[in-house]
C-alpha cells in the first residue's frame, strides 16, 4: 500500500512550519544542517525547540543568519514564525538590511552545483522555480532577473533545501495538502505595503482550493506557498489510511480561533490505489456473421485502440440470437474502433455512450523463469492481498519453445513473482 503524507495546513504554511512538522514527524535536524553545509552555506543557524500554541506541544525552528536575527522592520522581534515578509536587521543597532537576498539565478546555481541528492535538488529547484515565476509576475521583472527580497535569501534557501532534504528522507508515495487557510489584512514588504493575500501567493496557489478563514494577518507565506505546490501530489481532504505517525510544527504568532500549527500526519492508504478515467464504450448487435470471425474482429478492435473487448451472446428481435461485441476505448480513440466495426464486422452501426472507469494501480515487471522470460502484471492490495497475472502470449510462445503446456510456464511465472515479492 502507497505511503501518505497528509500535510494538515491548521494555522497556516510557511516554510519553517513545514520543516517542524516533519521535524517533529521523526525527520533528523543533522539532515537539514547536512544539506545546508553541502550548499556551502555555514551561516545559517538551525535551531529547534518545543512550543505550545493554544496549549499544545509542537515543534518550532529558527533559522538565523550568523550575525543576524530576524526583526519586524519595526525592530521587534516578530510575533509570527511567516517572518520572510520583512526585514533583516543586524544585532548591533546597524540599520534594517536585507541579508542574503539573491537572485533567483544565483540560487538555482548554488543549487544544480551542490552535492545534494538528485531527489532533493530537483525538489528545491521546482520550489524556486515556481517561487521566482509568481515573484516575477508579481513585481513585472523576468524569472532571470527576479532577486528574493520579500522572501530573504538564505533563510528561504535554508527553509526550502531543509524541506527537500527531510521529504528526500522520509520518501513519501503520495503528499496530500489540505486546503489552503487564507488571511486579510497588509503586511509590510521591502517596497511598502502589500495586501494579503500576497500577489505572489495568488499566482503560485492558481488551481488550489481555499479556504477563507476571517484571520487578519498573513497565514501563508511565498515561501511556503511554494514549497506546497511542488510538493502536494493533489490537494483535498485527508484520504483513508492507516496511521502511522504525526507531527506539529509551529509558527510563532498566536490565532484567536486556531492553534498556529501545521500537522504532518503520516499513514498506509486503507484504500487501494486507483485511477479514475473518462472514456467510452463502443458496441454492436450483430447476428449475421459467422462465429470464426469473432476472433479477427477483436484483434482488429485492440488494434484500433479498444483497452478491453469482450462478446455477449443476446436474444434479438424476432427471436434471433445474436453476439453483442462491446469495446472500451479512451475518447481519443472511438472514431478509430467504431472504424475497426464497421470495416470487420457485418454490422452497420456503432453505440457510444460515455463511462467512467475506475481502475486498480498495476505495474508491468519481466521475472525469468526456467523457461525464459515472462511479463507479469502485478496490482498491490497489501502484502497476501497483491494480485499476479502472467502475460499469456508471453506463456504460449515459451510453452511452445519448450514442449510443454501453457500450463506449466504460467503456474511456474506466478510462483517466481510472488516468491519475489516477499523478497
Amino acid at each position: 500500500m502507497k505511503r501518505i503524507l497528509y500535510l494538515d495546513l491548521v494555522g497556516g504554511a510557511a516554510g519553517d512550519m513545514l520543516m517542524a512538522a516533519l521535524l517533529d514527524l521523526g525527520g533528523d535536524l543533522e539532515a537539514v544542517r547536512g544539506a545546508l553545509a553541502a550548499m556551502g552555506l555555514h551561516n545559517i543557524s538551525v535551531t529547534r525547540t518545543e512550543s505550545w500554541p493554544a496549549g499544545l506541544r509542537a515543534t518550532r525552528v529558527d533559522v538565523a543568519l550568523t550575525g543576524y536575527r530576524l526583526l519586524s522592520v519595526h525592530g521587534e522581534e516578530p510575533d509570527n514564525a511567516h517572518t520572510h515578509g520583512h526585514a533583516h536587521a543586524q544585532v548591533h543597532d546597524v540599520p534594517h538590511t536585507h541579508a542574503g537576498a539573491r537572485p533567483y539565478r544565483e540560487i538555482r546555481a548554488m543549487i544544480e552545483g551542490s552535492s545534494l541528492p538528485d531527489s532533493t535538488k530537483a525538489l528545491a529547484l521546482s520550489a524556486f522555480a515556481i517561487l521566482a515565476s509568481a515573484e516575477g509576475s508579481a513585481h513585472g521583472v523576468p524569472v532571470e532577473e527576479v532577486t528574493f527580497h520579500e522572501v530573504g535569501g538564505d533563510d528561504a534557501i535554508a527553509d526550502i533545501v531543509g524541506v527537500a532534504a527531510l521529504i528526500t528522507a522520509l520518501a513519501p508515495d503520495e503528499i496530500v495538502v489540505s486546503p489552503v487557510p487564507i488571511g486579510r489584512g497588509l503586511t509590510r514588504g521591502a517596497h511598502g505595503p502589500i495586501p494579503l493575500p500576497g500577489p505572489a501567493v495568488l499566482a503560485i496557489l492558481t488551481g488550489v482550493p481555499l479556504a477563507e478563514t476571517g484571520l487578519q494577518g498573513e497565514t501563508v507565506t511565498p515561501t511556503g506557498a511554494a514549497l506546497l505546490k511542488a510538493l502536494a501530489t493533489r490537494f483535498g481532504p485527508m484520504p483513508s489510511l492507516e496511521l502511522e505517525r504525526s507531527g506539529s510544527g509551529a509558527g510563532h504568532r498566536a490565532w484567536p480561533d486556531r492553534p498556529n500549527i501545521v500537522r504532518a500526519i503520516l499513514g498506509r492508504g486503507a484504500e487501494l490505489a486507483t485511477s479514475s478515467d473518462l472514456e467510452s464504450q463502443v458496441e454492436a448487435n450483430i447476428d449475421d456473421m459467422s462465429p470464426q470471425h469473432f476472433g479477427a474482429l477483436e484483434r482488429e478492435l485492440f488494434r484500433a485502440g479498444a483497452a478491453d473487448v469482450w462478446c455477449e451472446t443476446i436474444l434479438m428481435k424476432k427471436g434471433r440470437l445474436g453476439t453483442k461485441v462491446c469495446a472500451i476505448v479512451a475518447t481519443a480513440q472511438v472514431d478509430a474502433v467504431a472504424q475497426a466495426y464497421l470495416r470487420h464486422s457485418t454490422t452497420l452501426g456503432v453505440r457510444v455512450s460515455p463511462l467512467r472507469r475506475i481502475r486498480a494501480e498495476r505495474h508491468l515487471e519481466e521475472i525469468e523463469t526456467r523457461f525464459g522470460r515472462v511479463r507479469v502484471k502485478r496490482s498491490d492490495r497489501g502484502g497476501p492481498q497483491d494480485t499476479f497475472m502472467p502475460e499469456h502470449d508471453d506463456c504460449e510462445r515459451l510453452a511452445e519453445l519448450a514442449g510443454v503446456p501453457v500450463r506449466a510456464v504460467w503456474e511456474e511465472a506466478l510462483v517466481v513473482a510472488r516468491t519475489e515479492r516477499k523478497r
